[in-house]
């Protein structure tokens, strides 16, 4: 008889509804088996986190269904958006909205998502907020060669507006990822940023004793639109599939990130950093960004 497994707590699930490629326009929905997958655990379990994710979520006509799933069974509700809506979309039982910012330059954040409205649509829509949403305002900004330079004026940027900056070093495969020489910069910058009030998922800078670590594969699990689990958005692969249940998808996903941590586990500093980030993993197991002595 299989073993049933048990999540921890507190346990955040992402949840992708939509799909939408950059090359094409065109949208892949969430699977609809995968959907009542889910409805069926947020029905059966409290006290976990949605995070509905994907293309465009306030485009889904599945979002208002699952939030009031969400806050019938006591399941907070966070919502990533690249705002491409035309008009502010209702807010009703979401508790946190994440935006995603790549520079104050409104060129470098165009050239980046290579959407020339992107930078208007996302600091209108942060200046909205600002004054209509009373709930948890994150903005993320991931860190790459091109604007690592600009992170204390995003964190003021911010703060005048009433956000958490959340910070997180782009995946080494990124087009526009931090060159490994330069990387030591980055996290020197990454520190001397005051520790009130952000949030900053760098699990190489538990080395020298920062506290926050990235919550992919440790407290969250991300399902894809065709069902695919993988620790985070933008690790490359899915690791397993949704295929009965969410527990034992996340027995599955410990299972292979054991795997993927089995080099790193051996080291004395393991307990602090995790292995590093799961998307930067070398052939070898290792973060290519860690200056750990193995």
């Amino acid at each position: 008889m299989m073993k049933e497994a048990v999540l921890t707590r507190p346990f955040i699930l992402a949840l992708s509804l939509n799909e939408i490629s950059k090359t094409t326009a065109q949208a892949k929905i969430l699977d609809d088996q995968v959907y009542r997958c889910v409805c069926d655990y947020i029905r059966a379990n409290s006290n976990s986190v949605i995070v509905l994710t994907g293309g465009e979520p306030f485009l889904d006509s599945r979002l208002s269904e699952i939030l009031v799933l969400a806050r019938s069974n006591g399941w907070p509700a966070s919502v990533d958006t690249n705002c491409l809506f035309d008009e502010p979309p209702a807010l009703d039982g979401i508790q946190q909205i994440r935006l995603r910012l790549y520079s104050l330059n409104p060129d470098l954040h165009s050239k980046i998502t290579c959407d020339r409205q992107s930078f208007r649509k996302t600091t209108e829509y942060a200046r909205w907020l600002a004054d209509n949403f009373s709930g948890e305002k994150i903005m993320v900004f991931p860190v790459c060669r091109e604007n690592y330079e600009e992170m204390p004026a995003v964190l003021e940027w911010c703060r005048s507006l009433n956000f958490i900056p959340n910070f997180f070093v782009v995946p080494w495969k990124h087009e526009y990822s931090v060159d490994l020489q330069d990387y030591h910069v980055v996290l020197q910058a990454l520190r001397e940023l005051p520790p009130e009030d952000i949030i900053i998922d760098v699990p190489l800078l538990g080395l020298s004793g920062w506290p926050n670590i990235c919550p992919g594969g440790r407290l969250a699990m991300y399902v894809g639109v065709d069902g695919g689990i993988k620790p985070c958005p933008d690790f490359p692969y899915p690791l397993c599939w949704l295929e009965e249940d969410i527990p034992r998808a996340w027995r599955t996903l410990q299972e292979k990130i054991a795997e993927l941590n089995r080099h790193c586990s051996s080291c004395g500093r393991f307990s602090v950093c995790g292995g590093g980030c799961l998307a930067n993993k070398t052939e070898a197991g290792k973060d290519c960004y860690c200056f750990a002595d193995w």
